[in-house]
């Protein structure tokens, strides 16, 4: 079963250390993801190890080429505060189609549609697609019910994965304070399924918070967060997940892209 991150992490451009363990243990995140995927590339084929990169945010701005224009975002509202709300973010095909499209020519794209930016070339051995982007939860479930999924689109696809695989998501957002003192927390918002596609438990799959103190009202900020779940089960594999906030006052988020990576 996934579990809840309840340990340090601190991200910066050259390295990325993760607490264990509440210090026990410290690796550099970075360097052996790097590893892993280098050593099970040179071991021939796709390797084992692999990622996947989109930008499909539905609420992207198609008046604007599905780029944020400043100071416009997704609201997180009082309302959201008051409930304590992890506000899901959805994925769309139509931003997908738009905006993930490989801006290099060597080596060749493969042109394959609907998976993601690299378009399937750096996947994990076996797996077709880290992203679904026609999922509509409405459709398969009560869109007035209280899973915090409802009237979300898109999802995290694992259902290629196998138990002992391990999931790291770089999610990457800008946030605009509207309040002084206000704390942020990123999560994934996740929901395992049995067999028959019944949500067993839901829960966000926290990372580290940010806080935004004197003087940060109306800027915008770029975040650059990992999240990481364990796949233990074939509730895991068959599990619900989306990237989500918090906030305890009211924000503008801009999200801007996630790196889904699978390590073995």
């Amino acid at each position: 079963m996934a579990r809840r991150n309840a340990t340090n992490v601190s991200v910066s451009d050259d390295s990325a250390t993760l607490d264990v363990d509440h210090g026990n243990s410290v690796i550099n995140n970075n360097n052996e993801l790097r590893t892993s995927i280098e050593k099970s590339f040179s071991e021939g084929g796709l390797g084992e190890s692999g990622y996947s990169h989109t930008g499909a945010f539905s609420d992207k701005p198609i008046s604007n080429n599905f780029v944020w224009q400043a100071g416009a975002g997704i609201n997180y509202t009082q309302a959201d505060v008051d409930n304590e709300v992890y506000k899901v973010l959805s994925l769309s095909k139509l931003v997908h189609e738009a905006v993930d499209n490989p801006y290099w020519s060597d080596p060749k794209p493969s042109g394959a549609q609907g998976i993601g930016l690299f378009q399937g070339a750096y996947l994990p051995e076996g797996v077709n697609s880290l992203v679904d982007y026609d999922y509509v939860f409405d459709n398969n479930y009560d869109p007035n019910g209280s899973t915090g999924y409802e009237g979300s689109t898109g999802r995290i696809r694992l259902d290629d994965l196998q138990p002992g695989d391990k999931l790291e998501v770089r999610f990457d957002f800008n946030v605009i304070p509207q309040i002084a003192n206000t704390t942020v927390e990123p999560a994934l918002w996740y929901s395992n399924r049995d067999a028959d596609d019944n949500i067993t438990f839901t829960f966000p799959l926290t990372t580290s918070p940010v806080f935004y103190g004197q003087g940060t009202v109306a800027n915008t900020y770029l975040n650059r967060v990992d999240i990481s779940a364990w796949i233990a089960s074939q509730e895991d594999i068959n599990a619900l997940v989306l990237p989500s906030i918090k906030s305890d006052n009211p924000v503008i988020i801009q999200p801007l892209g996630l790196l889904i990576t699978i390590i073995r």
